[in-house]
């Protein structure tokens, strides 16, 4: 009898996750595929859009950042509406075991406005005023310590960043010192 290998399954579990990335709108056909192939396939499956408007967009949870990851929330709150709309994927950035920034990303129909009006609700008075239209908005939420970047990713995907601008965090001086002297190499040009 054959033994299955813990490290293929779980390989083959983290590729079927990996490549929900490249999601289709076409059913796959699951005849002659075996288990891993369908649960890449099922992975990789995305349903095609209804055309209907959207519901709320769903943020991922701000308290996230700066958390230990020992007792961190949950990333996003439990919704009821059944129209919700949850980021498609959403990625943590830790250093010493503290989040120190999270990246959601948001698939079609959701626009660039609707997550913005969804941020404004909460953060809106901390919005740049340089930043409130454009290609990218941002806000600077000084209370919280933290800055949220909204966008259009490369992907037409709807990209949030939030990332803390602690004065504890490792790179905070090395990286300040890097952009005062890009300023002032730009500026003298």
């Amino acid at each position: 009898m054959r033994r299955r290998q813990p490290i293929r399954v779980a390989a083959v579990l983290l590729l079927a996750i990996f490549l929900s990335a490249c999601s289709r709108t076409r059913k796959p056909d699951y005849k002659g595929m075996g288990f891993a192939a369908r649960l890449v396939a099922t992975a990789m499956y995305k349903p095609p859009s209804t055309g209907e408007t959207p519901g709320k967009v769903i943020l991922p949870n701000p308290k996230l950042i700066r958390c230990s990851t020992s007792s961190c929330p949950p990333v996003l709150p439990d919704g009821t509406d059944p129209r919700a709309v949850y980021p498609w994927q959403v990625s943590l950035d830790y250093t010493n075991g503290s989040v120190i920034g999270l990246r959601a990303f948001y698939d079609e129909p959701t626009s660039i406005d609707d997550v913005q009006a969804v941020i404004n609700e909460r953060y809106g008075q901390w919005q740049m005023a340089e930043f409130r239209t454009g290609p990218v908005r941002i806000w600077r939420i000084e209370p919280e310590h933290f800055v949220m970047q909204l966008s259009q990713a490369d992907t037409e995907m709807v990209q949030l960043i939030y990332l803390t601008f602690d004065p504890k965090h490792p790179t905070s001086e090395k990286v300040v010192e890097q952009i005062l002297d890009r300023m002032a190499k730009d500026g003298n040009q």
